[in-house]
């Protein structure tokens, strides 16, 4: 269904929105099956309970009847058996329904098991107040395989950068960038391997104070319906004005905003509709520079811009260029590697090569 919303337009200049209506109803009559089986399985525990009940009370009284032949045992067997039933079956019947409730809801428990991380158990760990970032981020032989997975996204990745560098990051959808910054960032955890900070070990209890030195741009900026302040500020109570100053002006936006009447006030809209799409890469910047972050990792910021719009963000990049923040850059478009030391490249999980931008220039004319 979602897909047909947001596919409407195409959708219906290729006269398929009746192909998707057939595959919505055809999911919808899938769904409202499992939904009438749930239903009845359900139901099948009380039933069965009184059966069972009923056929105990029956085979009682044949029993005494038959054998016995004793009414007045019969009539105490039958009350008593009877009088603890009726005690017994509620309780029975509600264990018996969280029992198939839990079996309908299992799947989640794997699923939760399999993608663990050990992030959450941040809070159970007594936090490093502080890690320092004065000299270098060394990579050591990370190995790293997504849940589930025998083959690894990245097989012994080493290499180091300092600190104030400029690092570039290029190869091929799938050859392990992303991947890559993300065990940076600490969101996944390498199998093998370490990730050194100044010789510290990036582990769970540097976590807290590691994100407070790091900054992330992506492709999509992540944008609230407030104002630009609050973006910039992620909704903060009482912000820093010098910080935030010193942050429009990094991302070159201090003049955009002064040119809007509400200033810093003015609400982005619903995910940043009111902006234009370097100004919202901008604002990540911005947001970046505020938190006063030492490395920045700037994942495919510029991909989906035009051209004249990627300048926009490359004049910002420049600008940090000459500070001794240390900015990583994840792109598709060489131009936006112009500032970097050193570019390496990525294919299969593995570092194939470490140009300069000049000889990717070269070896693309």
């Amino acid at each position: 269904m979602s897909d047909t919303f947001a596919g409407y337009v195409e959708l219906k200049l290729a006269h398929k929105l009746q192909l998707f209506r057939q595959r919505i109803n055809a999911n919808q009559r899938l769904l409202q099956n499992v939904d009438a089986k749930g239903y009845v399985y359900g139901l099948l525990p009380p039933r069965t309970i009184e059966m069972v009940s009923i056929l105990a009370v029956v085979t009682i009284i044949l029993y005494a009847l038959l054998v016995t032949r004793d009414t007045t045992t019969l009539v105490t067997i039958v009350g008593l058996f009877a009088a603890a039933a009726y005690k017994l079956m509620p309780s029975v019947n509600r264990i018996l329904a969280s029992m198939v409730s839990m079996k309908q809801h299992l799947y989640t428990l794997e699923a939760l098991k399999a993608y663990e991380e050990p992030q959450w158990r941040e809070h159970m760990i007594k936090q490093e107040p502080a890690i320092r970032f004065q000299q270098r981020v060394e990579f050591d032989n990370i190995t790293f395989a997504f849940p589930g997975s025998d083959k690894p996204v990245l097989r012994n990745i080493s290499f180091t950068i300092n600190k104030g560098e400029k690092i570039g990051f290029i190869g091929s959808s799938g050859s392990g960038k992303t991947t890559l910054m993300n065990l940076l960032l600490r969101f996944y955890t390498q199998q093998s391997g370490e990730i050194r900070v100044d010789g510290v070990p990036l582990r769970l209890e540097n976590t807290e104070a590691w994100h407070q030195l790091v900054g992330y741009v992506k492709q999509d900026t992540f944008l609230m319906q407030a104002s630009l302040r609050d973006n910039i500020t992620l909704g903060e109570s009482d912000p820093d004005p010098q910080r935030l100053q010193y942050a429009l002006e990094q991302a070159s936006l201090a003049d955009f905003v002064e040119s809007l009447p509400q200033g810093l006030d003015t609400v982005s809209g619903e995910r940043g509709a009111r902006l234009s799409g370097g100004q919202r890469q901008r604002i990540g910047v911005a947001r970046a520079m505020y938190k006063q972050t030492q490395i920045l990792v700037m994942d495919e910021a510029t991909s989906a811009l035009d051209t004249q719009t990627e300048k926009e963000v490359t004049e910002a990049i420049n600008k940090l260029s000459a500070t001794d923040i240390t900015i990583l850059i994840i792109a598709h478009r060489i131009t936006t590697l112009r500032q970097c030391d050193r570019i390496y490249e990525l294919k299969d999980g593995q570092i194939v090569a470490v140009h300069t931008y000049e000889d990717l220039i070269a070896k693309h004319v």
